[in-house]
């Protein structure tokens, strides 16, 4: 039950109703007065309206805050998960590309550029899209790519282990081509896949 005391007679106000009308009739006096210092009643005490709004506004922001924290703690246990499913696929797994990445080939005394199409720590999927001399089947290259965020490219031996030329009528004729990274430092290979295992989480967040 909500009260107050009448400014003009003393007397003690009682009404559920204290909390939603600025106006009310003091029944002792039945005066008009204004609601004003409304304070919830209690057998042991009185506690003030505000004073009790003031500690549910506190205790929805506690609450509030909690739930944020759970929630990051929640996506941060979700990529851990993540990360460890992939650690256990790290030879098989394989990042697709969908925006464009390019990387360079060096062959013989040439080098291209070709937009990456997938990548894992064994091998990678190119396309080239210049008409013109590439790498044969079998023949060994020399894979480059720049990471985003990074100043130094990576360089990786590679071997051509298949390629796929288009068919005649292609309005925009490609080539793509499969490669096997051999005989990559430890170093080299941390680094690449942190870049696929930081995509892949990144993708799903």
């Amino acid at each position: 039950m909500l009260q107050m005391n009448c400014q003009n007679c003393g007397g003690l106000i009682k009404s559920p109703l204290l909390a939603e009308v600025q106006l009310f009739v003091c029944p002792q006096c039945k005066e008009i007065v204004v609601v004003n210092d409304v304070v919830i009643s209690n057998p042991k005490k009185s506690i003030s309206l505000r004073s009790s709004l003031k500690d549910l506004l506190l205790s929805a922001r506690k609450k509030f805050l909690i739930n944020k924290v759970n929630n990051l703690n929640s996506q941060e246990n979700c990529d851990i998960d993540k990360r460890l499913a992939m650690l256990t696929r790290r030879d098989d797994f394989r990042l697709k590309i969908y925006y464009d990445f390019i990387v360079n080939i060096k062959f013989d005394s040439n080098k291209i550029s070709a937009k990456l199409l997938n990548v894992s720590s064994t091998g990678a999927a190119i396309e080239f899209f210049e008409q013109g001399q590439i790498p044969e089947n079998d023949s060994e290259t020399e894979f480059q790519l720049l990471f985003p965020g990074q100043s130094k490219q990576l360089s990786l031996p590679a071997r051509v282990v298949w390629s796929s030329k288009p068919t005649k009528g292609t309005i925009t004729p490609t080539v793509t081509m499969g490669l096997q990274f051999k005989n990559i430092d430890q170093k080299t290979r941390s680094c690449l896949w942190d870049f696929i295992v930081n995509a892949e989480t990144s993708a799903h967040t």
